[in-house]
Parts: structure tokens; sequence; C-alpha cells
């Protein structure tokens, strides 16, 4: 429930809401100045025991709304506290802490460190988006320039997450028809609001560029090449059949070979599989990879005692036709070897 008047200083009951919190730095934006801003960041570190110095050649106008809403009664929920201790790392030079409590010393992980950096970088573009506002939409910051040599592509990318949801923010109440989020924004103009959504699409953008240029001078990975024998050593397959009298090759002979035949002994069904490339066959587990689908064909044997030692003599141009002399149904083969297959002959 909203309990203040439309020119009276913000104040509401329980956790604000985004749209609430919204309300809030609106207001103060459009009635404080920067002199009100510098108290409000006083009294707050003084009830906190804080002491220090006010790097004031940063933008912190943020910062200090939220800690006049707070010290105002207003509930910010734990992360609109936490937002107002990590910028006062960063914005205040703390001397020291009155009866502070004795904790373990916690070594902060690589996922704080990055929350922490990207925390700080995000910071200083929302001052910056203060600061053309409070500059009447004249003097802007590059984007680029705060992030260039901050971020690298893990923060950027990041960066560029945050700022989306703030661009469709300002994008919402430009295309709103909700009478209390018109409210909430009533003190910017539809030209203003144009303006703010082009500003964060510059810190989108410039922080994409950072990404990109990561990736781009980013020493590729050198992928270690495995031999022949390391590649088939957990393939599946049958070694021997004494009921058709058959033996399987050796399995590395498969590694870049242009042909491969084989037999289910299960189904029956004699197969061949044809490499995709002049590159040949490789090996991935139990699969056969790198063939082409739509040649690789198998077909179920009516008299597998006539068929396979066919297969077995004949020469190249005699197997191009083997298949066909077949009257079964041709079925497409998958790529699966298992341990019913046989691994006839190579080519």
């Amino acid at each position: 429930m909203v309990r203040f008047q439309k020119a009276e200083e913000p104040k509401y009951e329980g956790t604000l809401s985004q749209l609430q919190l919204l309300k809030c730095l609106n207001w103060y934006h459009e009635n404080k100045e920067n002199k009100d801003a510098v108290k409000y960041i006083q009294d707050y570190c003084k009830k906190n025991r804080l002491s220090g110095k006010l790097d004031t050649s940063k933008s912190f106008l943020t910062m200090a709304w939220l800690c006049r809403a707070e010290m105002n009664g207003n509930d910010l929920g734990k992360y609109g506290k936490k937002y107002i201790t990590d910028q006062l790392k960063h914005y205040l030079q703390v001397e020291k802490v009155v009866k502070a409590p004795v904790v373990d010393v916690v070594v902060p992980n690589i996922q704080d460190r990055l929350k922490e950096k990207v925390s700080e970088i995000a910071g200083d573009l929302e001052g910056a988006i203060d600061d053309y506002i409070a500059s009447g939409y004249k003097d802007t910051k590059s984007p680029f320039a705060m992030m260039q040599d901050r971020a690298k592509g893990i923060h950027a990318n990041r960066i560029v997450e945050i700022f989306k949801k703030r661009r469709n923010e300002f994008d919402e109440v430009l295309n709103t028809k909700d009478s209390d989020i018109k409210e909430g924004y009533s003190n910017f103009s539809k030209t203003q609001l144009k303006k703010l959504i082009a500003y964060c699409d510059t810190i989108i953008t410039d922080a994409l560029k950072i990404s990109g240029e990561s990736k781009a001078t980013r020493k590729p990975r050198k992928r270690k090449v495995k031999t022949p024998d390391q590649l088939v050593s957990k393939l599946q397959y049958l070694s021997e059949c004494k009921e058709f009298k058959l033996k399987s090759i050796t399995p590395k002979q498969i590694i870049g070979a242009m042909q491969l035949w084989v037999f289910n002994v299960k189904t029956r069904s004699l197969g061949v599989y044809h490499a995709e490339d002049a590159s040949g066959f490789s090996v991935k587990g139990s699969t056969l990879l790198n063939f082409a689908e739509s040649k690789s064909v198998s077909k179920r044997l009516r008299k597998p005692e006539q068929t396979l030692p066919e297969v077995m003599s004949a020469g190249k141009v005699a197997l191009r036709n083997l298949l066909g002399k077949l009257s079964t149904k041709e079925s497409l083969l998958t790529g699966r070897i298992n341990k019913d297959t046989i691994m006839l002959r190579i080519i």
C-alpha cells in the first residue's frame, strides 16, 4: 500500500517491488540534488558505523537514493541491501568498521570475483545513465571506454544480460498502457525514454564488441590427436562367428578407410558403409563416424552361406553391384556397431 502523496518522499509498506523501486529512484532524480545525495550516504554510513571518504569522481546517485530509501523506512530486500554494500566498497574509501562482528575469513572463489567485477562495472554504467539524465540528455560517456580495460569476454556477456533487462524496462514504459507504470515514469517524456533506450543499446553493442574481441584474440585450444588404437578402444563388435566361419578385421583398420562391409549375425543383414569424404571413417565409442548416410545401406540375406563368401572374395567392381542383386528390402545403416556385428572387410 502506498503511503505518500505524489509530492511526498516515497515510502512503502512491505518489500519494494521492481516498479516501486523505480518510482523511488525517479522521485529522487526529479526532486533532489548532488548535495542531498552526499548527505544521504553520510547519514547511512553514520547509522551503520562506517567511516571513510566518499569518492566523488564516480557517479553515486543511484546508491545515494537507495541509502535514503532504506533510511526512510523502505524495505529494499536482500538484493537491494547487497547492492548498497557492494557499491560502498567502490565509492567509499572505508577507514574502519566500528564493532564489526568476528567472522571466519572466506576466500572468494572465481564466481564471487566474477560477480563482484560485473557488479562494479554495471554500477558505473548505471551511474553513466544517471549522469546522462542529470545533464539533460546531452553529456554522454562512452560505455566502450568504461569497459575496455576492465571487462573480459565473460564480464561483457553478463553486462549484456543486465542491460537488456534495463532496456526492456524503458521500452515497456514507452509502450505500456498500464496507468501505474506510466505514473511511475511521468517525469520522463517519450523522447527522453527513447534516448535512454538508445543509450542502453549503445552499452549492449559495446559490450558485444568486447566479447567478440575477446573470442577473436583467444588462443585456440590445441586438440590432442588420438591414435587409431585409442579411437577404437571402446568399439563393441563380434570378433568371430563359427556358424558362418567369419572373423572380424582388426578394428584400427577402419580409421581412414573409404568402405566397410558388415554382417549382423542376429538379423542376418549384410551392409556397406561409404565414407562421406576423402578423410575416411573415424570412430567414437561404438559408433562409426563420417559415413554417407544416404549411401550406406543393408539388406537381409536369405542365403548367407552363398553371399558371404562372394563378399569376401569379390573385387571392387563386383562389390558395387552385389547388394543390388539381392531382392530383399533395403534399409539405411545407423553407424552403430554392436556385439552381433562382424566387420567383414574394408576398402
